[in-house]
């Protein structure tokens, strides 16, 4: 049981997530936001994968992943999306017979190396690594610059606010974080 919050999906206005995979299909149910690969890690080096899976993140923050094969043990959980940087967990987790909850939108400090920014009240992953190469740079502006240059519509990584069309408020978070150098940090 994850809870997590993307930057640029998040709405201060109504304090959630929109309904980004709504909003870019037409079809979604109106409270799902996007799938998002997790994985468990191990606790030491290479930090090579145990286990993957792929979860429905909601608007509310809230994914349910199942590991069908995971051994218990102590790992790292590891989450990625289409446009976001990968964020790890701050220390490994425990995983048994238990289920594990886990909420990365509390404090900074439960992202490896306060990897996370501050929208509104919650801390979300950043926004904007569009080629996911881990850090948000002019790597990433090409594509983003082409789609807003045609107004693309529907399943972009591109749409980094989650509304249905790439066009210049996508660029202010790409924007900020590039500008602030912003990439992905883990073990």
């Amino acid at each position: 049981n994850l809870k997590l919050f993307i930057e640029g999906y998040y709405d201060t206005s109504i304090g959630a997530m929109r309904s980004v995979k709504n909003n870019q299909d037409g079809v979604s149910p109106a409270t799902d936001v996007e799938d998002i690969t997790v994985e468990l890690r191990n606790s030491t080096t290479p930090w090579g994968i145990v286990a993957s899976t792929i979860g429905v993140l909601k608007t509310d923050g809230t994914s349910v992943c199942n590991f069908n094969t995971a051994p218990s043990g102590s790992f790292y959980i590891a989450v990625r999306n289409s446009n976001a940087l990968e964020t790890w967990s701050a220390n490994p987790q425990a995983v048994g017979t238990t289920p594990l909850s886990y909420d990365f939108s509390t404090a900074a400090n439960k992202a490896y190396a306060d990897n996370m920014i501050l929208v509104g009240s919650v801390y979300a992953f950043y926004s904007g690594d569009i080629n996911q190469d881990s850090v948000i740079d002019g790597s990433d502006a090409t594509s983003l610059d082409l789609d807003i240059f045609n107004s693309e519509t529907g399943v972009r990584p591109t749409d980094l606010n989650g509304d249905g069309s790439v066009d210049g408020s996508d660029s202010v978070p790409f924007e900020n974080n590039s500008y602030n150098s912003i990439f992905a940090v883990f073990p």
